[in-house]
């Protein structure tokens, strides 16, 4: 009987061992817990909060609420859909068009076609597009047509095999390689704005979830690893464009946005989704949006104004939205 008098006891610590735990391995970001950190904060508060609950008794409520003020540290530090659940919008769809007809608001959308499907891109018609960033991508003849019928005669597109590019506007100079994860165009809007747009997808993410298994953590270890690998490679494209240009950076990551194999973004873009982002804005996979592998990163010549995930028809990722103003 007294050891079943201390399970709660024992139930609270625990919940707050898994948060420190947990806190730890996305604060320090080690390799060789990628697994951990793959899975999305709010994930861990199911089980931290169960077991607090199970430990709740009403002779020891002080105690009981230890692991809940930690847990909702936790949330406030690293589930990032807490704030884009609850903020408003910080501009009326009137407003944003008034923005847009003065040559200074940008929709951008970044869709993974799931392995070329055309009708996947058709989804993108009805939302008044500037560029779309396009991963599984369409072949070139497809693209063309494609374009055409997104934005007429002012419309072109790079074609760059996985990955491509459509825009409104005329496309000055380009980079693409089959064999390369990304694409760049250096695009001149209608404004006569310059914008450099790079369009990329990371290496797939490990198909197992064997996770009782050495080789498990090992494989998720060495993506990261290379995750790693291809941003450093982009980054090392992109360190020609002075950083007074305009520099949009999306696509189809493979890896969460706070994910230490991102880290060389962040040294000169900004997650366009951590200031504006609104509801739930997962976008793998479609039918069950539980990781936001699909983002847009923007250089600080962009003021965000909104970024949504819309869910898809033809595809098995969300398409991402994002409105984004240029600052003078």
């Amino acid at each position: 009987m007294p050891k079943l008098q201390k399970l709660p006891v024992l139930s609270i610590v625990g919940s707050i061992v898994m948060c420190g735990a947990v806190s730890l391995c996305r604060l320090f970001q080690s390799d060789l817990l990628a697994p951990v950190i793959l899975v999305p904060s709010w994930c861990w508060l199911f089980p931290g909060l169960s077991l607090a609950l199970f430990g709740f008794r009403r002779n020891q409520k002080r105690l009981f609420v230890v692991p809940l003020a930690i847990w909702g540290a936790f949330g406030f530090l690293f589930v990032e859909e807490i704030r884009s659940l609850t903020r408003t919008w910080t501009m009326s769809p009137a407003d944003w068009q008034t923005v847009r007809e003065t040559g200074h608001g940008l929709r951008i959308v970044s869709l993974n076609c799931n392995v070329g499907q055309t009708r996947s891109v058709e989804e993108v018609a009805a939302w008044q597009l500037d560029i779309v960033l396009l991963q599984e991508s369409p072949g070139s003849e497809l693209l063309g047509k494609l374009t055409a019928s997104l934005f007429g005669l002012n419309g072109n597109f790079l074609y760059g095999g996985d990955v491509s590019i459509l825009t409104r506007g005329m496309i000055r100079s380009t980079f693409a390689d089959p064999k390369s994860h990304f694409v760049h165009a250096e695009i001149e809007l209608p404004s006569g704005v310059l914008v450099d747009v790079v369009s990329v997808r990371l290496a797939p993410p490990v198909p197992r979830i064997d996770f009782w298994t050495p080789g498990f953590w090992t494989d998720h270890r060495q993506k990261r690893i290379e995750h790693r690998k291809q941003i450093a490679e982009l980054m090392q494209h992109v360190q020609c464009i002075p950083k007074t240009h305009h520099l949009i950076v999306g696509g189809d990551f493979n890896a969460p946005p706070s994910d230490d194999s991102l880290l060389a973004l962040r040294q000169r873009l900004s997650d366009s989704f951590l200031s504006v982002g609104h509801g739930w804005v997962a976008t793998g996979t479609n039918e069950y949006p539980l990781f936001r592998v699909d983002q847009i990163w923007v250089s600080n010549t962009f003021q965000g104004k909104a970024v949504t995930a819309h869910k898809t028809q033809h595809s098995d990722h969300r398409m991402v939205v994002c409105d984004v103003s240029i600052v003078d």
